[in-house]
């Protein structure tokens, strides 16, 4: 865990790149909390064979913080877990690590955020879950500068950068394929009244693997609105069309006159396909509910990228002072593409419950309960469409304020 010395000078880093030339009075806080949880997992690598179930303890720490003024901000947040299984394989430490600054003029508004995320496989609910079937550690780094100018009371234009670094380790004998994405979007807002407006977002991903095997451009255009039908009442609708450029290397051993060679092709392919994202959300007198209907892109740990067709679910609410559930469910049919000839598809079915219990002001307690369901298209055996079942009992202490000023 940072020491608050230290803390002070990460954050005083980014606040340097942000500082106006006129000094006025700022505040900050730091904070920090604690959880204990403890895992049940009767099939925690969604494996169609045999397995064995799986219990965990992880410590997670947490500390955050933030430093502010008239015209910008720093805000820290940094993330330690230790897991420990009664299967030896799958203990890990995870790491995560964010620092966002912003800096805001009149109609200026400049941001920076660099993330550092190392974790693993176990218990991600991603795309790619289920696909390798023992522990495998993921180092994510990104770097993020976004502008935003609000050019008229109604009309704001936001461009975004993301350098985005993805590594494995110890992935001999597995899929996972290390990479490297960078993003670019420019997205338009206009407000049309209070209740109504428009947006158009313009995205390129540019996605290299770091065998050198794959390459892919992704363009992506799309129009939405937002409407309000009431204080209570929100949609967004949007629609638009993709474009997929990839090449793909491929290396064959072929036998010249009892020479083995190395014949290395190159192909190329094209896609189109639209995009969508659809949601309705209704605030509620003690909760909220909401469903998303979507078709998105995204760049698996494979070599390639998933269309992901989506629907997700989710329900809100505080039963009473002291008690909160939310329950979530997503159903996602993907289709990974790796060449004009080559796709692997699948459908995967989650569901998660979670009740929260506020035992003081400073100490809650929480139980969760999930399940997931995956299965291969070209599978057509059911007794091979492999489910998980996970517990999660959880502690977790909240400190007071360790610092303000």
């Amino acid at each position: 865990m940072l020491k608050p010395s230290v803390f002070y000078r990460v954050l005083g880093a980014c606040v340097v790149l942000f500082q106006a030339p006129v000094v006025y009075s700022y505040e900050g806080k730091f904070e920090a909390d604690i959880d204990t949880r403890v895992e049940y997992n009767d099939n925690i690598f969604l494996v169609s064979g045999e397995h064995d179930s799986a219990t965990g303890l992880i410590l997670r720490p947490t500390i955050s913080g933030i430093i502010k003024e008239r015209h910008w901000s720093a805000v820290l947040d940094a993330t330690l877990a230790n897991s420990t299984y009664t299967d030896r394989g799958l203990d890990g430490n995870d790491q995560f690590f964010s620092l966002t600054g912003q800096y805001g003029g009149e109609r200026n508004i400049f941001s920076l955020n660099v993330t550092h995320d190392l974790g693993s496989n176990i218990g991600s609910t991603s795309t790619d879950f289920g696909l390798v079937s023992r522990r495998v550690n993921t180092k994510k780094q990104s770097i993020s500068p976004q502008y935003t100018r609000l050019i008229t009371e109604r009309l704001s234009l936001t461009l975004t950068y993301v350098y985005r670094d993805v590594d494995f380790e110890d992935v001999d004998n597995t899929t996972y394929t290390p990479y490297i994405t960078e993003t670019g979007i420019a997205g338009v807002v206009y407000t049309l009244t209070e209740r109504d407006s428009l947006n158009f977002n313009l995205q390129e991903v540019n996605y290299t693997s770091k065998n050198d095997l794959v390459t892919y451009q992704l363009i992506t255009t799309q129009v939405g609105v937002n409407h309000k039908f009431s204080e209570t009442l929100n949609m967004d609708l949007s629609i638009g069309v993709s474009r997929l450029n990839s090449t793909n290397l491929t290396t064959q051993i072929q036998d010249f006159w009892g020479n083995l060679i190395p014949v290395t092709q190159e192909i190329d392919f094209e896609t189109r396909s639209s995009v969508y994202n659809a949601g309705l959300s209704k605030v509620l007198e003690t909760g909220t509910i909401g469903g998303v209907i979507s078709r998105n892109f995204s760049s698996n740990s494979f070599g390639g990228i998933d269309r992901v067709d989506r629907l997700v679910m989710n329900y809100a609410d505080d039963l009473s002072s002291l008690w909160h559930y939310d329950v979530d469910f997503r159903f996602d049919d993907i289709t990974s593409k790796s060449s004009s000839a080559s796709s692997l598809s699948r459908n995967l079915f989650f569901f998660e419950s979670r009740l929260y219990y506020s035992i003081t002001e400073d100490w809650t307690a929480k139980v969760s309960y999930r399940y997931v369901l995956r299965k291969f298209k070209s599978d057509a055996s059911d007794n091979k469409a492999p489910h998980s079942n996970r517990v999660y009992v959880e502690l977790r202490y909240n400190s007071p304020s360790l610092s303000t000023f």
